[in-house]
C-alpha cells in the first residue's frame, strides 16, 4: 500500500508530466489548467496542493529539463579524464542534449516565455554553475589552470555554451567544433 507521501509525489509527477505535453503540444497561453487537470482527472485542490500556478509549473518543469539535460550531459563524460577534459565534454554534451525538440523548446522558449529571461537564466544557473565552477577547481587544484576566480569562469564558460546553442537552434547549424575551439582557446590561456 503507498504511503502518503509516495501517493503526494505520484500526483506531482502527474501534473509535471501532463503540463509538460500541453505546453508542448498546445504552448503556455494556449494550456489551461482545467484543460490539464479534466486529461488527468485530478481536481483544481489536487494542483493547489503542489502547485500555486501554472508559472510555478513551468518553473519546476523547467528546472526539471535542464537539471535533466545537465545530467545527461555530465554522465556522458569519462570519468577518467582530467576535470578540463571532463569540462570540455560536458559542455560539448549539453549542446547536444539541447537540440532535442522537446528539451530545447522547454529550456529556450517556453521556461524563458513564462518566466521572464532572468528568472529562466536564474534558475539555469543555479543548476549549471555549480558543475562547471567544481569541475574548474579540481583543475586548479591539480595545477592543470591557473584562475583566480572559478566562478566568474563558470559563468563565461556557461554563457559561451548557452549562445552556442542558441546559435545552434536558430540557424540548425551544428557549432561544435567552433564552441570546442573556443573551450580549448580558453583553457590554453589559464595553463600556468
Amino acid at each position: 500500500m503507498a504511503t502518503q507521501r509516495q501517493r503526494s509525489e505520484f500526483t506531482r509527477s502527474q501534473l509535471l508530466k501532463a503540463f509538460r505535453s500541453a505546453f508542448l503540444s498546445r504552448g503556455f497561453d494556449a494550456t489551461t489548467t482545467q484543460y490539464v487537470l479534466t486529461q488527468i482527472g485530478l481536481s483544481k485542490g489536487a494542483m493547489y496542493h503542489h502547485f500555486r500556478s501554472k508559472t510555478e509549473i513551468v518553473e519546476a518543469l523547467y528546472e526539471e529539463e535542464s537539471r535533466g539535460a545537465i545530467e545527461r550531459a555530465m554522465r556522458s563524460v569519462r570519468q577518467t579524464a582530467s576535470p578540463l577534459e571532463q569540462l570540455k565534454q560536458a559542455c560539448l554534451a549539453w549542446t547536444r542534449e539541447v537540440r532535442v525538440p522537446e528539451v530545447s523548446k522547454i529550456l529556450f522558449e517556453i521556461g524563458p516565455s513564462a518566466l521572464g529571461p532572468q528568472k529562466a537564466k536564474s534558475v539555469e544557473d543555479e543548476i549549471s554553475l555549480g558543475y562547471l565552477e567544481e569541475l574548474l577547481s579540481q583543475a586548479i587544484r591539480i595545477g592543470e589552470i591557473d584562475a583566480r576566480d572559478p566562478r566568474l569562469l563558470a559563468k563565461f564558460l556557461n554563457a559561451l555554451v548557452a549562445e552556442t546553442a542558441l546559435y545552434e537552434l536558430r540557424t540548425k547549424k551544428v557549432s561544435t567544433g567552433v564552441l570546442n575551439d573556443a573551450i580549448e582557446g580558453v583553457f590554453a590561456a589559464l595553463r600556468p
